[in-house]
């Protein structure tokens, strides 16, 4: 199964929720549709469930749906049955389709096993954590083997520590079941890790639709680069303080004369007692040191491994591709 949402637009009175939203998704793929909240991303995940119909635009899906490959949407307050067991939730659609008792234990009971769960099955969802609910949440919606799986906020009701964990465990279920699969979120770090291709939603649009690796060091504007986290906006006259080859300098846009676009992760400082750059500021960020690096009248921010640095030290900035 694949699919393909095509110039999808959505209005509530006079407000434009979205506009002319393209994209496709793969048969094994996980697609991530990020951006900040309340730009539309629930909206459109709605419209794809089939919850809500786009004003303009269609999803074509590339085999009928059935009752028995449907599109399931888990969203991000899990809605599970309070009176329910885990074990009962996780079989209550295979319960809903007559399905002998049987075989609803045994595919639960592989569920369980397969989600780590095994222990909680006789548990209430009152009495599991964030993360558990997650997970019942998920296994719930893949042991009726839906043709599309769409995950609203994923992340939204966990703890820091638990989000990247719960990110590659997505990643692996999805791999492992091979369902296509889209999620929306405003958790950049956690959608770039678990995600095959990445759309940014902002002011309604779709403004770029690519590979991680390619959105985060290739953003198609100023716009996306800054959603994405910091990026340092470098004055074409200024590219003379910076050595490296004019290759790995990306204009924003790739319009000759707008300024180049370099991650932090993009800059690479070298001790240099007559360089141009001047360290003003130093910050130790855990696996990483910030600097804060001027040159003449503009700052950048340089992301490295090396703390030797130090403020008030002379420099020379290179551009390095990523």
């Amino acid at each position: 199964m694949d699919l393909a949402v095509r110039s999808v637009s959505k209005r509530y009175k006079n407000h434009t929720i979205i506009e002319d939203i393209s994209f496709d998704v793969g048969p094994r793929e996980l697609v991530s549709i990020v951006g900040p909240s309340g730009v539309g991303k629930t909206t459109l995940l709605k419209i794809i469930a089939g919850i809500d119909t786009p004003d303009t635009g269609r999803v074509i899906y590339s085999e009928p749906l059935s009752k028995k490959h449907p599109v399931i949407i888990v969203f991000q307050d899990y809605v599970l049955f309070p009176s329910m067991t885990v074990k009962d939730n996780i079989g209550f659609g295979l319960k809903a389709r007559h399905m002998k008792k049987r075989p609803i234990t045994e595919q639960v009971e592989r569920m369980l096993a397969y989600f780590q769960l095994t222990r909680q099955a006789d548990q209430y969802p009152a009495q599991l954590s964030a993360g558990q609910k997650q997970r019942v949440a998920i296994a719930r919606a893949m042991i009726v083997n839906p043709a599309v799986l769409l995950l609203d906020e994923p992340f939204a009701n966990l703890d820091r520590n638990l989000k990247m964990e719960t990110a590659r465990f997505i990643r692996s279920t999805q791999q492992e079941f091979g369902i296509p699969t889209i999620s929306v979120t405003h958790d950049l770090e956690e959608a770039f890790a678990m995600s095959d291709r990445i759309g940014v939603l902002l002011n309604r649009r779709l403004q770029q639709f690519d590979t991680p690796r390619q959105v985060y060091f290739n953003s198609v504007s100023k716009k996306v680069a800054q959603f994405l986290g910091p990026v340092n906006l470098i004055p074409e006259r200024y590219l003379s303080f910076f050595r490296g080859s004019p290759d790995t300098a990306v204009p924003v846009s790739g319009n000759p004369g707008n300024p180049v676009m370099a991650r932090p992760e993009n800059l690479v400082m070298t001790e240099d007692a007559n360089g141009p750059g001047r360290i003003t500021d130093k910050t130790f960020a855990g696996h990483y040191t910030v600097y804060n690096v001027a040159i003449e009248n503009h700052s950048y921010t340089v992301y490295s491994q090396d703390d030797r640095f130090p403020v008030g030290g002379r420099v020379t900035l290179q551009i390095t591709p990523y």
